[in-house]
């Protein structure tokens, strides 16, 4: 019955490890920024909630001299209200 026991939490901690390390390198997999779109164009994150926009959809603003760009309005409005 121990060794029943025993097996059962070996498995379970051997699931679970083996579960989060490949969450973790999914993970890794998707932070990888597109340079490009399909037709060539290129894409920039949102700083707020970091969404890639195509640069010509994206809403731009000048803040402190720099050029950022937004994926919305709401986006742009919250950025702008935590910077001041």
């Amino acid at each position: 019955m121990i060794k029943l026991l025993l097996f059962a939490l070996v498995f379970y901690v051997s699931y679970n490890l083996l579960g989060a390390l490949l969450r973790g390198l999914k993970g890794s997999a998707r932070q990888v920024p597109p340079e490009k779109t399909a037709s060539g164009e290129d894409m920039v994150r949102d700083p707020q909630c970091g969404t890639f926009v195509p640069r010509s959809d994206a809403l731009h603003k000048s803040v402190g001299g720099q050029t950022h760009y937004f994926c919305s309005q709401k986006c742009r409005d919250d950025y702008l209200a935590q910077t001041k």
